[in-house]
Formats: C-alpha cells, sequence, structure tokens
C-alpha cells in the first residue's frame, strides 16, 4: 500500500460569544499599550463571528482605525455597511491597562472617544473607529484557453506564471480567466493570441490600485508518479448555498447528487427541477443544463468528465440511464433497465471510469419509509462503452441493510472498473466504512462517525496511477456545534480499508453557515478530474449544515 501523508486542510471556524469571554483578554507580546482590536457581527446570520481584526503597530497611536471587509465573506457580494453601526469591539491589552468606558457595542462610521490608561496609571484619550477597505488580492483562480477547443492551465500564484501543458499548436487561441472574488482582468483574453509564445495577463485588485502580472508559457507536460501533490491542496470555495445560489432551505426535502465536467460542478436536487451548474472554481451559478429528453433524479460523472443522469423508479419500475460530456449537449440513452426489486432507485448513482470505454456504474437502492428497509445495489459493466452487464447485488447477508433516502440511505461505490475489486458501502446509523471484495462479504470495516454525523457520502476515481474514495460525514446536529467533515482516502489497498488514513481531511469540521434544529441531512460528495488529467476537485454539499464548498490538488512536476 502506498505511504499515506496526513494533511489537515483547514481548521473549524471559531465562533465567539459576548456572554461568554470578558472585553478584555491577556495579550500575546510583552509590548505595552493596546495590542489589538477585534470587531465581531452583532446581528444577521455571522452574530458573535469575527468581522475584522486590527493588529495595532504603533504603540504610541490615539487613532485605532479598524479596517473592516467591502464584503463579508470576502468572496461573496455581502456588503459589511449595515453591520458597521452596530460592532462588537473588544480590545487585546498589556497588562494593567485600561479603557473607559469598557468596549461595548459600537458604531464604527463615528469616532468613538475613549480614555485609555497604561500601567504607569498615565491616561489619554483615544480614537475607535472602522474605515471599510477593498481587498488588495488579485490572484488568478483559473485560466483557460477557450477556442478552438478548451485547453485548462495550470496557475502558480506564488510564481505569477501560468503553464499551458500542451504539444499542440497554440498559434490563435482566445482565452478566459477568472480572477479572485471582486478583481478584474486588465487585457481582453476574447481576442485571440499566440500561445506559443510567452504572453501576459494582468490582475486588478478590487481597490484598483494592486496589481499582479501573470506570465503565461507553454510547456510539456510532466507529473509526478503517484497521486497528487499534499502541499498543492487549495480550497476553491465555501458558502451558504440558500442566499447566494437560491437553493431550499435546510427544512425542505432534497436528494443531493453532484457531477463535475468541463470545468463545471453541476448540482440535482432531485425535486424535479433542472440540475444547475456552476463555476468550479467559483461556485458561482451559470444555468441549468441541457436535460434533452432526459429526467434528472440522481447525477455523477466518471473520470472522464461524462455526466450520467438517472431517473428514479420504484420497485418494477424502469431506470433509464443518460449520458453527457457537457452541460450544454443533451444527454443520450446510455441504458435502460427494469428495476426487477420491491425497492426503489435512482437518487444515487456512482461511476468509475470511462463510460466510453471500461467503467463499473452502481445504484444504491433506498428502502420505503414504514414499510420495509434496504440492502441491494445495482452493478452495471461498462465495455467498449457500452453496458455489457448489469446485477442485483443483495448485502444482507453481512448483516447490512438501511432505510429511506436521503437522510437514513446508503452509498455504494465501485472500487476500480473490475467488478472483482468490489465496493465500499456506508450507512447511517452504522456510520462505518464497509469494504465488499467480489464475494460480496464484508472483507474490512472501519468506524468514522459517531451518532451525531451522517455517513452515507462517498465517491471514487483514479487519478495519476492512484484510485481515491472521497468520504463527506454530514451533520444531524449543526444547531450544537456539530459540522460536516470530508475526508479522502487511497484505497489503492481497499482490504486495509480499518487501517487506512486519510491523505486529505478537514479535520474538526468544515465551516458551515446552518445552525438552527435539525433540518433534512441530506449531503453529497464527489470527485472530479480536469480534462489534461493534472488537477483532482472534490466538491462537497451539505444541505442540512447549509454549505457547499470544494478543494483542488493537483500533480504537476515543477
Amino acid at each position: 500500500m502506498k505511504k499515506i501523508y496526513y494533511l489537515v486542510v483547514f481548521a473549524v471556524l471559531v465562533c465567539f460569544s459576548a456572554c461568554q469571554k470578558p472585553d478584555f483578554v491577556e495579550p500575546t507580546t510583552e509590548r505595552q499599550g493596546i495590542t489589538s482590536l477585534e470587531a465581531y457581527f452583532t446581528f444577521g446570520k455571522f452574530a458573535d463571528q469575527v468581522l475584522a481584526r486590527y493588529v495595532v503597530e504603533d504603540e504610541n497611536t490615539d487613532y485605532y482605525e479598524i479596517p473592516i471587509p467591502w464584503y463579508y465573506p470576502e468572496e461573496s457580494e455581502d456588503a459589511t455597511l449595515i453591520y458597521m453601526t452596530a460592532v462588537r469591539v473588544r480590545a487585546e491589552l498589556a497588562y494593567d491597562c485600561s479603557i473607559y468606558p469598557p468596549l461595548s457595542v459600537l458604531d464604527l462610521t463615528q469616532e468613538n472617544k475613549f480614555v485609555y490608561t497604561n500601567a504607569n496609571g498615565e491616561s489619554r484619550q483615544i480614537i475607535i473607529t472602522g474605515k471599510r477597505k477593498k481587498s488588495s488580492k488579485c490572484d488568478l483562480q483559473s485560466f483557460k484557453l477557450t477556442e478552438p477547443y478548451l485547453l485548462e492551465g495550470f496557475v502558480n500564484n506564488e510564481k505569477r506564471e501560468i503553464y499551458l501543458f500542451s504539444v499542440d499548436d497554440l498559434s490563435n487561441y482566445s482565452a478566459k480567466a477568472v480572477p479572485c472574488a471582486h478583481a478584474t482582468i486588465k487585457e481582453d483574453l476574447s481576442i485571440p493570441r499566440n500561445y506559443n509564445e510567452p504572453q501576459v495577463v494582468t490582475v486588478v485588485a478590487h481597490d484598483g490600485v494592486t496589481e499582479a502580472k501573470y506570465t503565461i508559457t507553454k510547456r510539456t507536460p510532466s507529473k509526478i508518479p503517484y497521486g497528487f501533490n499534499d502541499k498543492s491542496i487549495k480550497q476553491l470555495f465555501n458558502f451558504e448555498p440558500v442566499s447566494r445560489l437560491g437553493f431550499p432551505a435546510y427544512t425542505e426535502m432534497v436528494y443531493p447528487s453532484m457531477a463535475f465536467s468541463d470545468g463545471n460542478l453541476v448540482v440535482s436536487l432531485g425535486n424535479g427541477t433542472a440540475p444547475v451548474y456552476l463555476n468550479g472554481q467559483t461556485g458561482e451559478k451559470l444555468g441549468q443544463i441541457n436535460l434533452g429528453s432526459a429526467v434528472a433524479d440522481g447525477i455523477t460523472s466518471d473520470d472522464a468528465g461524462n455526466i450520467l443522469i438517472s431517473n428514479y423508479a420504484e420497485g418494477g419500475g424502469v431506470i433509464n440511464i443518460y449520458k453527457t460530456a457537457s452541460v450544454t449537449e443533451a444527454p443520450v440513452l446510455l441504458y435502460s433497465y427494469t428495476n426487477t426489486t420491491d425497492v426503489p432507485a435512482g437518487h444515487n448513482i456512482r461511476v468509475i471510469g470511462d463510460v466510453n470505454s471500461s467503467a463499473s456504474i452502481v445504484l444504491t437502492h433506498e428502502g420505503i419509509v414504514g414499510v420495509t428497509e434496504a440492502s441491494r445495489f445495482s452493478y452495471l459493466t461498462v465495455s467498449g462503452g457500452t453496458v455489457v452487464s448489469s446485477e442485483v447485488v443483495d448485502m444482507s447477508g453481512a448483516g447490512i441493510s438501511w432505510a429511506a433516502a436521503p437522510t437514513n440511505a446508503a452509498k455504494v461505490v465501485p472500487v476500480s472498473t473490475n467488478p472483482a475489486d468490489g465496493v465500499i458501502e456506508t450507512h447511517y446509523s452504522q456510520n462505518t466504512l464497509n469494504y465488499f471484495k467480489g464475494n460480496k462479504l464484508a472483507a474490512q470495516s472501519a468506524m468514522v462517525a459517531n451518532g451525531n454525523y451522517n455517513s452515507n457520502c462517498l465517491d471514487t476515481k483514479h487519478f495519476n496511477n492512484a484510485t481515491y474514495c472521497a468520504h463527506l460525514v454530514t451533520s444531524h446536529f449543526p444547531m450544537w456545534g456539530v459540522g460536516p467533515i470530508l475526508s479522502v482516502y487511497d484505497i489503492a489497498s481497499p482490504a486495509t480499508i480499518a487501517d487506512l488514513k486519510p491523505v486529505m481531511t478537514t479535520g474538526s469540521s468544515i465551516e458551515w453557515y446552518q445552525q438552527a434544529a435539525a433540518g433534512v441531512a441530506a449531503a453529497d460528495v464527489v470527485i472530479g478530474v480536469a480534462p489534461d488529467g493534472f488537477k483532482m476537485f472534490i466538491y462537497y454539499f451539505d444541505h442540512n449544515c447549509g454549505v457547499i464548498g470544494g478543494f483542488s490538488a493537483d500533480c504537476v512536476q515543477l
């Protein structure tokens, strides 16, 4: 088994409550005076969270201006002006120093006057105020050539360079670049350029002053031998989808599933609405996919970025599986078959491989509320771009069963394009990962979550000679401070699943935005592979906790 590297991608957001913490805290430095000021939201969905932090560089200053971000979160369109008139401010002070009157809720659009007394008993008047600041960030999130065909560029933000890994003629191409939030691109990239030669693209920050020039160069492709670079992992976006995307509230019943194709994240709610697609780098909603004659309930995507679309069918009904290579291209029927079981299927579909050559497709059947549980899944084998076999597999002999979708159902995912290699299964409330070899008996199991969580979201994909399994554990109780957890495993040796450690994990929790009483604990996770094979994407959507987001990692040998 390949050596497993552990990486914590990001830490859980710490929520501060005014009733639990004093207005003054011990300083982290020995320096005299006011060390820092922190501003907290007092109302709205971010109440009690940190809005801004001001580190004081000049200890002798009498004027403290807290820099307030123009938008919060920074990548959103939510302006912060409405919050500035009622901000709770806390000071980090040196020992025996004080501010009078005590800090409380301030209007940071005004100059608020206080008396500051140092450790020697000397007093002076100070002013605490705030000012909104436009971001000076000018990073580039993505760059791609768009005509005459799509070529994704590799962006190196540290070196301000973009690499086009290709051996083709790039002499007459238009391009498209996505900068970080609220930044802009100076050049008109729709005008064709000769990308066989070095070119320059300029990112202008939201402040209109700060700029970053990126040099674009064509390179011969080169990859590391196996998997992804753990140091290349970065978060693409993480935000609340109801207000940003118009998704249903956490109390509404949905059956989420996702796919990745041509740089787009596709999301199906399984509630009769057409799947929507987002910019895979920014999360911006771009539109609805072209469904043609397909009926979309569950969706997924293969290693090559082909989208699979399945309808929902009760026992005895007909399941139609469509495929398309693009969000704008009408799908065509890949396979149609009768659900010969007495329980429904269609909400949960997974695939590994390339459906235009060799692949394994799994549809997990579901229990019926108040009637029966389920323990079966359908396994379809694709060879030469055609489904050549289909079988229903029963796991009840191993003591495995689950209830109805979306909260209490299971997820079964194929390990490879060879049925003999088996599957991995997880469901609530057992909350373990179960590996089943070709003989369908549980070979190994590993506990991955406790009763506060719901473990029923998996996806598997091949990437750069490795096979990865993404696992999202959604939370039943966001109001108790319990958020979702995302982990990625290298499953080159799935029989040792009990001993596997994540090669990537969010650790304690993903930052989430819905903290009311438990709603519908529905979620999904998907792995996507860039068309050039140099980048891998992991996207997650937790309906109950109110968050959608994604990460990327690459296998580029620099």
